[in-house]
């Protein structure tokens, strides 16, 4: 079989599955049925062709010819509704339909009365009328991009122009006597080039073209290697194995599709498109980060910082809208900074389309304008209004988030050194980032007003149990000045007058001094946080401490240990602050031991708690409090840190929400373990700067190496008694580094990787 009806059935095949690749897709429009039709007529015509040179059959030659002479009007109509009714009609599109006519009476003609379709000047005047029908089509083409004012319209109907008129040239050099063979593979790429633009509506540059192509080229070479495994092998006589085996070819070609074609374009992409393989891996990861971001002072530098270490934009901003909806307020930006807020009613028509479409791009808007040149005025105001604001944005491509039909705000992005920068697939990309935002966005709603339920709610505890707490000594008090009231003590009490008058005054100084110190700690709960911090060794505050507590209390009752780690890394803190939060954990420490004859025990310790932030080694100071008390029942362990929580006969409940708001303030935390009858441990736990980490594990590894001893070499064994002119030169030794034994080196030197160093600054002495 020669080339000529080979490469003709490949083109039947591979056009009918472009055409109706695209006929599948959603949204399908008129442009997509009129280009697979145009397909369906190439594929008709070729496989047609095909039959007829195969077998050299008059009929199927007169069939093709049937199918041809509609090749001219299918593909005028099919670029009339890709370019849009304002391009106007195809010329002499009247005459290609008024010559298709005539031809198919000629050749009803031919077939049932006189064969004239096989003479030569009918076989000229055929090729002449469906060629030239085919370069009318390209020349429509031609003006169009003449016609047009957009430099990236210019462009893409430039390659649209020159890729016709080879294809058409080649198909054209296939009918003449021994020529070339190549028609068929100029058809297929061409009708693949239309098609993603139809799907994607973006000029597809030479490589991503080729890109494509390669992806296609290896699919296919797959499946046909999985179908010529499970087939070829069969006999042509053994047709039930033959049917067996291609079922279950096709059964493994339909589970491994899918996950075959994204394996195959991510390594593609990979060797080829590695920007923008890079692009979609970042904006994955940061998708991923974006799952656990709640509050939107975190997420808008992290979103802006992972576009600009992208490298593909230039340009980026965020605007979110107020709380009445009256604007979009800018909340972060990249690069030169845009208008600052836009109103909602004076760019209307903007935030409107956005909140319709989700994408608003330069150059889809500049397409619609040169597309809506006869449409009415105020139409065309309408577009001039959304690129003007798309330019004050500094962006060219805008990204919406909504909920509920409102749009909370807009991504834009711009890339200055292209004009066309960004890919319908990297929009998506890109849209999943907006996307996103929008959802973090009102996640980060609901928790503020959790939040604020919960602040209320607090508000309301803390309203009635301050209430109740100056409740009790108001009363004392009123009591004691009704006793003091002339009139009111009996001939009994004037008598002791002076004693119980001086005993009633201390009971309202007391009392007084109660409400004094309620309203005081309550103060100190509610202020904002001050405090100065500075690095400082945390076990001397606690060793303060110690000297502050009352030694009344602890003389033959409580028993105090220490047990502190040497050589702790500095902590950042407010050295008062901590002091007061010692203090005060280590007072109801001693408070819940109640006194008997075995002294309670007191052990406050420190350490180390290390762990992992953000893939980095971190570390915590910890600071324990452990007491031999009664324990705290586990229904109360949840409500310590609510004011005025207490378990106290005389106390506030404010010194645990103090104590834990402060440590808090300096990005720690307090912990609590407890089981009733055998005590509670109170850990707070304070984090440590990663230089300062960094620095005491480089201190800790040079002190681990040099305390390490290093154990003499050992003797080397006697050598043999040899004659003197067999002797051998003794042998080279080498001694082994400082802190390894031989052939085994030492925990210090495998854990550092390094050798050991002269003795750091930073070692204490």
């Amino acid at each position: 079989m020669s080339i000529a009806p080979v490469s003709a059935l490949v083109a039947a095949i591979v056009s009918f599955a472009i055409g109706g690749s695209v006929l599948l897709r959603e949204p399908r429009r008129r442009a997509h049925v009129l280009f697979a039709t145009f397909t369906f007529n190439i594929a008709l015509w070729s496989a047609l062709s095909f039959v007829a040179k195969r077998f050299d059959s008059p009929i199927f030659t007169w069939v093709s010819m049937l199918a041809a002479v509609s090749l001219p009007a299918t593909a005028q109509r099919f670029f009339q509704a890709f370019l849009g009714d304002e391009a106007g009609p195809p010329p002499l599109s009247r005459s290609t339909v008024f010559g298709a006519a005539i031809f198919y009476g000629i050749l009803c003609f031919s077939r049932f009365i006189e064969p004239v379709h096989t003479t030569v000047w009918f076989g000229a005047a055929f090729i002449a009328y469906v060629f030239a029908g085919l370069y009318l089509s390209v020349f429509y083409l031609y003006r169009r991009y003449r016609a047009t004012p957009s430099r990236v319209e210019k462009t893409r109907l430039l390659y649209l122009v020159v890729g016709g008129f080879a294809t058409v040239t080649a198909s054209l050099a296939e009918t003449i006597p021994r020529g070339p063979s190549f028609g068929s593979v100029f058809i297929i790429v061409y009708l693949y080039f239309l098609s993603q633009n139809l799907i994607r509506y973006r000029l597809l540059d030479l490589n991503e073209l080729l890109g494509r192509m390669v992806v296609l080229g290896t699919l296919v070479f797959i499946l046909t290697f999985i179908y010529g495994v499970l087939v070829r092998w069969v006999g042509p006589d053994e047709q039930g194995l033959f049917f067996f085996n291609t079922l279950l070819a096709s059964a493994t070609i339909v589970i491994l599709i899918e996950p075959l074609r994204s394996r195959v374009e991510g390594g593609i992409s990979r060797w080829m498109f590695q920007e923008k393989f890079e692009l979609s891996r970042r904006i994955e990861m940061l998708r991923a980060e974006l799952a656990n971001v709640i509050d939107m002072r975190v997420l808008v530098p992290r979103v802006l910082g992972a576009l600009e270490d992208s490298r593909r934009i230039t340009h980026a901003s965020i605007y979110l809208a107020d709380p009445d909806g009256s604007g979009y307020e800018l909340a972060g930006q990249v690069g030169p900074r845009p208008e600052a807020r836009f109103d909602a009613i004076t760019h209307r028509a903007f935030f409107e389309r956005l909140r319709r479409t989700g994408v608003i791009s330069l150059e889809g808007i500049e397409r619609e304008v040169v597309a809506r040149r006869t449409v009415s005025t105020e139409e065309q105001e309408t577009l001039q209004l959304i690129l003007r604001t798309l330019e004050q944005m500094n962006g060219s491509v805008a990204l919406g988030f909504s909920s509920e039909d409102q749009l909370l705000g807009t991504l834009v992005i711009r890339d200055d050194r292209l004009r066309e920068a960004y890919s319908s697939d990297e929009i998506e990309l890109f849209r999943g980032v907006a996307n996103s935002i929008g959802i973090t966005l009102q996640n980060s709603q609901v928790y503020e007003r959790m939040k604020e339920r919960d602040r209320l709610a607090a508000l309301g505890q803390m309203a009635a149990g301050l209430a109740h707490e100056i409740r009790n000594p108001l009363g004392s008090i009123k009591g004691a000045a009704q006793f003091l009231q002339p009139g009111q003590m009996g001939e009994g009490a004037k008598e002791g007058k002076g004693e119980s008058t001086r005993e009633f005054l201390d009971i309202i100084i007391e009392e007084v001094n109660r409400l004094n110190k309620i309203v005081s700690q309550f103060l100190d709960y509610a202020r904002p946080y001050r405090g100065e911090q500075r690095p400082l060794e945390v076990s001397e505050v606690l060793k303060k401490t110690l000297s502050l507590l009352p030694a009344a209390q602890l003389e033959g009752a409580i028993e105090i240990s220490t047990s502190f780690a040497e050589r702790m890394p500095p902590v950042r803190a407010d050295a008062e602050q901590l002091l007061q939060v010692f203090l005060n954990l280590s007072l109801n420490a001693i408070q819940a031991m109640a006194p008997g004859e075995t002294p309670g025990k007191l052990l406050i310790s420190t350490g180390l708690r290390r762990a992992t932030r953000r893939g980095a080694a971190a570390a915590f100071f910890e600071a324990r409090f452990r007491d031999s008390g009664v324990g705290i029942p586990p229904g109360d362990i949840k409500n310590l840190f609510i004011p005025f929580f207490t378990t106290k006969d005389k106390g506030t409940g404010l010194g645990l929400p103090i104590s834990q708001r402060i440590i808090e303030n300096h990005g720690g935390t307090i912990e609590v373990r407890s089981q009733p009858g055998e005590g509670a441990t109170f850990t707070v736990l304070l984090s440590i700067e990663a230089d300062a980490y960094a620095a005491y594990l480089e201190v800790t590894r040079v002190d681990s190496a040099r305390r390490t001893p290093t154990p003499p070499p050992l003797p080397p064994p006697a050598p043999p008694a040899l004659p003197p002119s067999a002797r051998l030169p003794p042998p080279i030794r080498r001694t082994p580094p400082p802190g390894t034994l031989e052939g085994f080196p030492s925990s210090a030197a495998k854990d550092s990787g390094r050798p050991p160093r002269e003795k750091s600054k930073l070692q204490p002495p």
